[in-house]
């Protein structure tokens, strides 16, 4: 696991060498095991590593014999080893054990077919002289990011924003700040697409390959998968058969994803995903597994008690952090920078102190993330699902869209009663439109007309629905295959991976899931609807889930990985939305409305749609740390204690190992 970084430029390779190590140092802590950089005719590459499988032999850059080819790799190949055999039965002689030299070698052989053979995360950067081409590539669900920004002849790539040296003058056009994309990410909680914040920089889009010519200077992008319904799933007929193909399949996934030359822990919810690869790890594993969870103050966000629950059942010891409103504001400043990108999803501080928690302990842990994605586990499939339904009667769905509409329009978590009024506001839009835009919608915190007024330069954003759409009208199979497609493309690369990845490599830690092998992936598609949908959503998980840990935790409300974030708002963190909404300061960065939110107006956000505030909370500080006074000033702007006070600590409880009765 690795940062990785690099730069095409009309000038000097050793200015080249130069930009690229201290783009390298931005990103340190996503490998403090080792660096390196290579550098050839105005191309540089380089990495910062986080040592994981063959410590001592995989170092990068790696090169091939003759020189001529120069790779390097953020990621993890799950079947290298049986890669290595093969090509050794081949012929092919590996110096190292690492999956690096893997793909290496794999590209020596068939330069365009790599990414077929490979299962695993990955974003890597292969510098070929022998065919004078700098080829980037990123694996199949975005698990591993990787920001590209172009402009006249150069060309710059990298794991995280931060790396990019904007003051260089072959990359300073891509900067301009992209007010659309700032608008959309209120909405959507992060910016869409493969977007970013700046107009000149992408993300270089999940199951692509990009190629550019070093000598014309031009570049190709295409696509090397696209997920695809699995035959035998269309073929069960039964919910004991979809168990019988689904669980060995997820079991040799979790059994992959354990190879490391370190100890391994598991991030344990308490939900179906975390629980059954927390299961399998424990059960295939030849070393001791340790589960980790946070814990609320607050019972209606707090699921560790069913954690501790199913660590129990496991046999394997758990400890759960306690995160409550002091370590929240301890924490806040630092976790809001791990993101390095307008980023709102509130759960991500829970998921920065997690990793923070077990990066202490370890360097690898396997999370349950995918599931949902793969297997229909969100309410926007409950209500796809009902939508379908009511289709049957004319003018249902938009009659009763109509009627929620009425619905007061509390977005809040704060107690049970204004968490249905959100479902239900949810649901009005959900009903209303065609499929794709009821989709659309769904994907989304506020609609842009909501979140209009939050921003100094609203529009454009629609072209990121549209975009939206389109995926949505063009992927292939029933309504549900649809939907969970383009859940794969959208929110869950730019969300949910955006998130377990920032969270866990700014404390070098390695995040592995399991859900997303793609032969997983291809099975859940093809499963019929009545296996994963069902009434409740991942009907067969469920099921695998109940079959060790009982009827009571599997049949449980899905919970989710919230923070109460709304209460927050409103008490320990007003002096801080005073502050960073401060009218001279949102001036300077011209992105949100001073006259909407400066003044005490945040306040009426707070009492209305308290989760679009903490968006544009978000992209606030990210203003701060990025175009303003930089990391240091949002600390100090996010300062809530009193002088003289003192910061609570980390709190934790742990329970020991039980044997599995």
């Amino acid at each position: 696991m690795c940062g990785i970084a690099g730069l095409v430029t009309t000038g000097s390779t050793d200015g080249a060498r130069a930009a690229v190590t201290a783009m390298c140092r931005r990103i340190d802590h996503r490998g403090p095991d080792g660096s390196g950089i290579a550098a050839d005719g105005g191309v540089a590459i380089g990495m910062t590593r986080l040592a994981i499988v063959d410590i001592e032999h995989g170092k990068q850059p790696m090169f091939s014999d003759d020189g001529r080819v120069a790779l390097v790799f953020n990621g993890e190949i799950y079947n290298a080893p049986a890669i290595r055999k093969r090509l050794q039965a081949d012929g092919v002689r590996f110096h190292t054990r690492s999956d690096t030299e893997v793909i290496l070698r794999l590209y020596e052989r068939a330069p365009d077919t790599v990414e077929g053979e490979l299962v695993g995360m990955w974003a890597f950067a292969i510098h070929d002289r022998r065919r004078a081409k700098l080829v980037l590539s990123r694996d199949r669900f975005g698990i591993k990011p990787l920001f590209v920004a172009s402009a006249g002849g150069a060309l710059g790539f990298a794991s995280e924003l931060r790396c990019f040296d904007r003051a260089l003058p072959e990359l300073a056009p891509c900067f301009t700040l992209n007010h659309a994309a700032a608008h959309a990410m209120l909405a959507w909680s992060y910016v869409p697409e493969d977007a970013c914040i700046f107009t000149g920089v992408k993300r270089l889009a999940p199951a692509s390959r990009m190629e550019l010519d070093l000598k014309s200077g031009a570049s190709r992008t295409r696509k090397y998968w696209t997920p695809t319904a699995s035959s035998e799933g269309a073929l069960v007929r039964s919910l004991t058969e979809a168990c019988e193909v689904v669980e060995p399949l997820l079991r040799h996934a979790v059994r992959e994803h354990l190879e490391s030359d370190v100890p391994i822990a598991t991030f344990l919810s308490g939900g179906i995903d975390s629980s059954l690869v927390s299961l399998y790890a424990a059960e295939a594993s030849s070393r001791p597994i340790k589960a980790y969870t946070i814990g609320f103050r607050e019972p209606r966000f707090d699921e560790s008690v069913y954690a501790r629950r199913t660590a129990e059942r496991i046999g394997i010891p758990i400890e759960v952090t306690i995160l409550d409103e002091a370590l929240a504001r301890h924490e806040l400043a630092d976790a809001m920078l791990a993101y390095d990108e307008p980023f709102g999803d509130s759960s991500g501080l829970a998921t920065y102190l997690l990793s923070n928690r077990v990066a202490r302990d370890y360097k690898v842990a396997l999370a349950g993330d995918g599931g949902d994605e793969v297997f229909a586990g969100y309410k926007k499939h409950q209500i796809l699902w009902a939508r379908r339904a009511l289709g049957a009667v004319p003018g249902a769905s938009a009659a009763i869209s109509r009627a929620l509409r009425m619905v007061p329009a509390r977005t809040d978590r704060s107690s049970g009663w204004t968490d249905m009024l959100r479902v239900l506001r949810k649901t009005s839009r959900g009903l209303a439109g065609s499929n794709a835009e009821a989709y659309v919608a769904l994907t989304q915190f506020g609609t842009l007309a909501q979140t209009a007024p939050l921003v100094a330069h609203p529009g454009g954003a629609d072209a990121f629905e549209q975009t939206a759409i389109g995926r949505y009208e063009e992927a292939s199979g029933t309504d549900l295959q649809r939907t969970l497609s383009c859940d794969l493309g959208g929110p869950l690369p730019n969300d949910m991976l955006t998130k377990v990845d920032r969270a866990t490599m700014a404390n070098s830690l390695e995040a592995r899931v399991p859900f997303l092998d793609h032969r997983v992936v291809e099975l859940g598609l093809g499963l019929p609807a009545r296996f994963t949908l069902g009434t409740r959503g991942k009907r067969v998980l469920r099921a695998l889930h109940e079959r060790t840990f009982g009827e009571a935790l599997a049949r449980r409300p899905k919970q989710g990985f919230g923070v109460p974030v709304e209460r927050w708002l409103a008490t320990s963190l007003d002096l801080a939305c005073e502050r960073i909404f401060d009218r001279r300061r949102l001036r300077r960065f011209d992105l949100l409305s001073d006259a909407e939110l400066s003044d005490g107006g945040y306040r009426r956000w707070v009492a209305r749609d308290p989760m679009l505030l903490w968006n544009a909370f978000a992209l606030a500080i990210w203003c701060e740390a990025s175009l303003g006074d930089g990391p240091s000033s949002v600390r100090e702007l996010l300062e809530t204690r009193e002088p003289g006070t003192r910061h609570t600590h980390v709190t934790s409880e742990m329970q020991p190992a039980r044997s599995a009765s």
